[in-house]
């Protein structure tokens, strides 16, 4: 078990605690994150549901469900911004984006990304040296 991280929105009236060891923690390039979340990728934490709670705030953010991908995003209805998403296997994205804003604009070791994901469908091109599937 890995010491927990902890997260909030910008105004810090949600707050996330993630504990134990993300699924997977990288770059997605699908359409689907590009569509919920209008980034050109999207940079994730990925956790099992039980992984991620909503420490303080729950009742200030609001859940939109994408009206047709089995997707939604979470957010703190005061400040706008997305605490995580869910992709369609039920997983809590976490944006490592947020992860490193709540921690002196650096993103902990063991959250650092492996990879890229559906690299064949992005649509801008990332020039580092981690592997793209």
């Amino acid at each position: 078990m890995t010491q927990p991280h902890r997260v909030q929105c910008d105004c810090g009236t949600v707050a996330l605690e993630m504990s134990g060891v993300p699924k997977v923690q990288g770059f997605c390039h699908c359409e689907d994150c590009r569509a919920l979340l209008d980034v050109p990728f999207h940079s994730v934490t990925a956790w099992d549901a039980d992984q991620v709670q909503v420490v303080t705030g729950g009742e200030d953010t609001v859940e939109y469900k994408h009206p047709t991908l089995q997707m939604t995003r979470v957010f703190c209805k005061h400040c706008g911004e997305t605490v995580y998403n869910t992709n369609a296997m039920g997983w809590r994205l976490v944006s490592q984006l947020l992860i490193r804003k709540c921690n002196d604009n650096s993103l902990p070791e063991p959250l650092q990304s492996s990879g890229h994901f559906y690299y064949d469908r992005r649509i801008i091109d990332i020039d580092d040296a981690l592997p793209k599937d």
